[in-house]
């Protein structure tokens, strides 16, 4: 069957991922207040470029920031409006276009100093020093006069101070992007001392990366080393990070406990606070196998550290549903409290501790539905503003609600609820001192005003684009309408669908997309857009939402194509209650339960008779990969072609932190058998009967090479037909943002799977 014609390319060519810049705009808000919470800025994206507005939050009133025209005028020669990132509006505007800070006071445009760190450095909280990183070591440079002195002396080749770990599964990507870190470290308040580690990667596992096509053009490949712990490896040949804090004034260095690193660090997950006094640091640390949080107190004088309180799980314990999101916990220093994330009752709930003894005082929140993200916390009205999810008895508990809850218990009131999603701009991961900075500067967005009296909400449905809105916190009364999102694509908009699991008993949820029109002879073949998680959810939460572009687009263009698009979740997602969630540990094997899918696809088709049930299609990438590629294997009567991209196909082979928090802990049984075989797609080879297309990038450092090349092989061996598509110097991303790699999987289905 003929591939993808020139007319089939036409249609997709607005969703193609070098295209996809102007599919929407203003899918987000992202708020910018004025430190009193009266007013914020924000950036709107029109058919003109961006336009900098300013609200007024008493009454929603809308005003451009300033005069665009007289800056674009104002600008050096050669910049780029649209590129400019600002910095403060407040008095003029503060922006840096390069390397080079401005201000432009509506008249006249004047450089400011640049700052007086590189982008790998890190400033003290009072402006007079900058930690950098030289072998390894800690250097400390003062900004007034330049000079330099070293902080320590005791590196060493894979033994380094604040470093992020090898396994962070970008550490390639970024050296190859020419792009330089700063420190993994916290500087204290008051600027007299450093919280770091010096990581010890001395005995982990090596792993070698061959880049065929080096970035410079020589001819001779390059081979690239990682020190990347893989499932099962021993505990003394685990990444650790010797935790430290230094005395800025002596260079005195306190050590404390050693911890164990996931893909990053605690530092870098925004897992660590000092207190405003300086004088104590709290962190939250993970054992091996993510089944026990701990909250440590630490001395920050003599070193000294205690237990505050513990989070501990059969299965898994979280800080947040979302894996990578920020922790949903909050250090109350002023009135010696802590909110604490807490999966104990069942759900995902918020409670309130005493810092000194660990006891909780309160339940913040509860009920049959969990917390999705911690938005703010108003210490003085003594009361949490949070994304929560929908009751489970609900139509649809993985729907948002933005509530209030009294830090001292209480119910608590509902600010926006209702038909569709309610979110909220959510605060970015990453290194706590230059998102302090990007705070002071007023360039760090938050979804509430910092007196807690407003918030902005982003409100998502299935039938239309998002729209925007300005609401008071003490009533959830609504204050403007700040706009809506806009598009020149005219998208299909999806069906949502209550599914049932395979238990013949448990809700499940899903989207679907068909085609314009009516449906050809023998209906529309039906597509299943597959990610397991278990770490997150696959179906989006609304029609067109900013973080979902890139799958939403791929459906978009697979509905255009002709075919249905099938996205749904089963049975082991978070985002519902703990024991819900736990239903995936253990369970790798089958991957966000395919048995679900199967059941959801028969029950549809013999619903539907729009729908093909003779041309079942699969498509996933990463763990989606290992999941689309399993199906067909395992499920040769229902799915008849399969594109499996960057797949997780062999748990064993894999960075051990993913593989041992959801599937556990790896244990070799007499025999030689273990508890991760059932995760390995290899010994089902010989099972294959439908189309299957392997795509991986032979640079990708998350999920490596040699898995895909371990199936193909045992394809070989099986005497199997497949596609195999190396995509020659590209990374983990590479099918989900190269334009041919995009295109080669729409070609396969098309060939496979194509209307009659």
């Amino acid at each position: 069957m003929t591939g993808l014609t020139a007319q089939d390319r036409e249609a997709i060519a607005p969703f193609r991922p070098d295209r996809r810049d102007g599919l929407a705009r203003n899918l987000t808000l992202a708020p910018h207040w004025s430190p009193g919470g009266r007013g914020f800025w924000y950036r709107a994206e029109t058919v003109s470029g961006p336009e900098y507005r300013t609200v007024t939050a008493a009454t929603g009133a809308q005003a451009p920031a300033f005069d665009h025209a007289a800056l674009r005028a104002a600008l050096p020669e050669g910049s780029d409006f649209a590129a400019l990132e600002i910095l403060s509006l407040e008095p003029g505007v503060t922006f840096r276009a390069g390397a080079q800070i401005w201000h432009w006071d509506g008249a006249s445009l004047t450089p400011r100093a640049p700052r007086p760190n590189a982008p790998d450095e890190l400033p003290s909280p009072d402006g007079t020093l900058v930690l950098l990183r030289r072998a390894g070591d800690l250097w400390l440079r003062e900004v007034a006069t330049g000079e330099e002195r070293r902080l320590t002396d005791s590196a060493e080749a894979h033994f380094e101070w604040a470093k992020s770990p090898d396994q962070s599964l970008e550490t390639i990507h970024i050296a190859r992007q020419g792009l330089r870190l700063p420190p993994v470290a916290i500087w204290s308040p008051d600027s007299r001392r450093i919280f770091t580690h010096q990581l010890d990667e001395r005995a982990v596992r090596v792993v070698p990366l061959v880049q065929n096509i080096p970035d410079d053009g020589s001819y001779a490949p390059q081979i690239w080393s990682l020190r990347n712990a893989f499932t099962g490896d021993p505990d003394e040949s685990l990444p650790m990070a010797h935790q430290a804090v230094i005395e800025v004034e002596t260079g005195e260095v306190r050590p404390l406990r050693p911890v164990h690193v996931t893909e990053t660090s605690l530092i870098e997950r925004r897992e660590a606070w000092w207190s405003a006094d300086s004088a104590r640091l709290f962190y939250v640390d993970h054992d091996r196998f993510e089944t026990k949080l701990t909250l440590c107190d630490v001395d920050a004088a003599t070193g000294t550290e205690r237990e505050v309180l513990a989070e501990t799980s059969a299965s898994f314990a979280e800080v947040n549903p979302a894996f990578g999101a920020l922790p949903n916990i909050r250090l109350l220093d002023r009135t010696g409290e802590v909110v604490w994330f807490s999966q104990s009752d069942g759900w995902g709930h918020l409670s309130l501790h005493d810092l000194a003894t660990g006891a909780r005082k309160a339940r913040i929140t509860r009920g049959d539905w969990t917390v999705c993200d911690l938005l703010h916390v108003d210490e003085d009205r003594r009361e949490a503003i949070v994304l929560a999810g929908s009751p489970e008895d609900g139509p649809d508990p993985y729907l948002r609600r933005i509530l209030a809850a009294p830090l001292d218990g209480g119910p608590a009131r509902v600010l926006a609820e209702g038909a569709g999603d309610h979110g909220a701009h959510l605060r970015e991961v990453g290194w706590p001192d230059l998102l302090a900075e990007a705070e002071r500067l007023g360039s760090a967005p938050a979804a509430v005003a910092p007196d807690g009296a407003h918030l902005v909400e982003t409100l998502g449905t299935f039938d239309a684009l998002p729209r925007h809105v300005l609401r008071r916190t003490s009533d959830g009364a609504v204050v403007a309408e700040l706009g809506e999102a806009k598009s020149d694509i005219n998208w299909p908009l999806p069906e949502r669908l209550t599914l049932t699991a395979a238990d013949g008993a448990t809700r499940l949820f899903g989207l679907l997309w068909q085609p314009e029109g009516p449906a050809p002879e023998g209906g529309w073949p039906l597509v299943d857009m597959v990610y397991p998680g278990p770490q997150c959810i696959q179906t989006p939460r609304a029609a067109l939402t900013g973080e979902d572009l890139p799958k939403l687009a791929m459906a978009a263009a697979l509905t255009r194509l002709g075919f249905a698009v099938l996205m749904m979740d089963g049975r082991g997602t978070p985002y519902r209650s703990k024991p819900f969630h736990d239903l995936c540990h253990g369970n790798l094997g089958d991957p966000g339960f395919l048995s679900d899918h199967v059941a959801a696809i028969r029950a549809l088709c013999a619903e539907r008779p729009a729908l093909d049930a003779g041309r079942v299609g699969i498509i996933g990438h990463s763990a989606g990969g290992h999941a689309a590629a399993r199906a067909i294997l395992e499920y040769p009567g229902v799915f008849h072609a399969a594109v499996a991209t960057a797949g997780s196909h062999e748990s064993r082979a894999y960075n051990r932190c993913w593989p041992e928090k959801w599937q556990g802990p790896l244990v070799v049984a007499g025999d030689g058998s273990s508890s991760h075989d059932a995760v390995a797609n290899a010994p089902l080879a010989h099972r294959l009967e439908g189309a299957l297309f392997l795509g991986h990038g032979d640079m990708d450092e998350n999920v490596l090479p040699a898995v895909t090349l371990r199936l193909a092989r045992a394809l070989d061996e099986a005497g199997k037909r497949y596609e195999l598509m190396i995509a020659a110097g590209k990374d983990h991303a590479t099918f989900k943002t190269d334009p041919a790699a995009w295109e080669a999987q729409l070609d396969f289905l098309v060939r496979h799977l194509a209307p009659r």
